[in-house]
Order: structure tokens, then sequence, then C-alpha cells
């Protein structure tokens, strides 16, 4: 697992590739004619998500390593499955597919800011931002999140044939890579996860629902169709946990415990979400 670990800043590149090749130019223009929703979504995503782990990092009774964790998983772009999970419930994929984009481009910029300028602020313990250097951490950043996404557009605008025959392929095969990431952290992880699963449990599902919550009345105190407003809604609750555990475990090193809220929120969001579909489901059923 470790190996699967040490090659996980390339899964991560590989991964972007695809979110890249995901964007349809015509598509992602489309969506700037309805800059509200663009706007709503990169709100909730790089404004308001942070700011909730900052609440949660600040006011838990929790040790300091579970607070970076909190504020890690809260300052990374949606996952790539953010996509799928809108076309399934009939949310607005090209507005996905371009908070994902968009948020992954500009997280270079995002995650070494609340990781190293605004974190310290928040968190007593500054030591361990100590060896961390924001321009080192930008630069790794650009070259495996904005500049493989960067590629991917390039590939899909230029090589459009191409593109359109590899992207089933490719989305498979990004979607394993992110899964596997996931399980490699939650092996290197497992005495940490399996020892406080009682006492952060409960917390990583309070952070989840508190991201849902938001994001649900935010939407809904603004004039959006409902397939923007799903699409906000999944962009923001399904956090990339593999970003998040790449960004932690090199930056910060596997098996201390800083990846034990990324692996854990990985685990609950998409059985909270799926929940919330069975039930849906069942009342639209009966009513």
């Amino acid at each position: 697992m470790k190996i699967i670990l040490d090659f996980s800043p390339l899964a991560l590149f590989l991964i972007m590739i695809g979110v890249g090749m995901s964007v349809n130019i015509k598509s992602f223009f489309e969506v700037f004619k309805n800059l509200k929703a663009l706007l709503i979504g990169l709100l909730s995503q790089m404004v308001i998500l942070p700011l909730i782990g900052f609440l949660f990092a600040i006011f838990a009774p929790i040790d300091h390593v579970f607070k970076l964790g909190i504020i890690l998983i809260t300052c990374v772009p949606s996952a790539v499955t953010s996509n799928y999970i809108s076309k399934l419930v009939d949310g607005n994929v090209a507005l996905s597919v371009s908070l994902t984009s968009i948020t992954a481009c500009f997280s270079f910029i995002t995650i070494p800011f609340i990781l190293l300028i605004v974190a310290p602020g928040v968190l007593d313990r500054t030591d361990i931002f100590q060896e961390l250097n924001f321009i080192k951490m930008s630069l790794g950043l650009l070259m495996i999140t904005t500049v493989p996404v960067l590629m991917g557009v390039f590939v899909s605008r230029k090589f459009s044939v191409f593109a359109k025959k590899i992207n089933k392929f490719y989305s498979i095969f990004s979607l394993l890579l992110f899964v596997t990431t996931v399980i490699a952290a939650l092996a290197s992880e497992w005495n940490v996860v399996i020892n406080l699963y009682e006492s952060i449990g409960l917390l990583v599902i309070s952070l989840a629902l508190v991201v849902l919550i938001t994001s649900y009345t935010l939407v809904n105190l603004i004039n959006l169709n409902e397939a923007n407003k799903k699409t906000i809604i999944i962009e923001s609750f399904i956090q990339n946990a593999a970003m998040a555990i790449i960004v932690g475990g090199t930056a910060l090193g596997a098996g201390n415990g800083y990846l034990a809220i990324a692996v854990l929120y990985a685990l609950l969001q998409y059985k909270i979400l799926l929940f919330l579909w069975c039930v849906i489901k069942f009342f639209k059923k009966f009513n």
C-alpha cells in the first residue's frame, strides 16, 4: 500500500487529465452565460466549505491532528465522482464538470493559502507547518492538478474525435485510480481509523451533514432551477478525498492520523448520499 501512496501524485495527475477531457468547450461557455449558478457553486465550494471546516476545527474538542484533517478535507475541490452523480440525478452535468475543473485549476493557490496562511492562525500547534513551504506546495499542486486539467482540455479541444473515443474508458480508469488511492490511504491509516472511529466517526458524520444542509439552504435561498440546485449540492458535498489524501500524505506524511478524517469522509459521503437518495425515492413512490 505504501507503493500505491508513493505513486498517488501520478494517479492524481492522470485523474485530472480525465477531468479536463470531460470538459465540452461549447457546454463550458454555455455555463458562463448563467453566471449566477456558477458563482454560487464556486462560493459554496471555495468559501463556505472551508469556513465550515474552520468552525469545526475551532470548536470541536479534538486533537490538532484531526482539526487539520477537517481543514484539509474541506479545502479540496469536489471529486470526479460528483460528475457521474450529477448525471444520475438529472443535474446540470456541464455545470458540474465546470465547477470541478475550475476549482481544481485554482487549487494550487487555494489549498496552500488555506493550509499555510490561514490554518496556522486557527490551530494551536503551529510547529507542524514549519517545514511546509507555500511556493513548493503551490508548484507541486500546479503540476499535478492545474496542468493536467489544462492538458485534458487541450486534448478535448484539438483531438475531439480521439477524446470522445477514449472518454468512457478513461472515466472508468480515473474512477479506479480514485478508489485505489482511498483504499490505500485507508490501509495506511487503518489502526487510527479503527481505534478512533467511535470518537471521530460522529464528528465526521456531523461535518458531512452540516455541509449538506448548508449547501441545500444556500441553493434554496437563490432562484435556481432544480438541475442547478442538485448539482451545486452534490459538488459541495462530494469532496475529493483522493486529493486530500495525496496532499496530506505528501506534506504531512501517512500513518500519523492526518488522513483519517479524509478517509472517513470519503467512505461516509457516499453512504449518506445513497441513504438520502433511497429515502427520496421511497417517498416519491408513495406520494
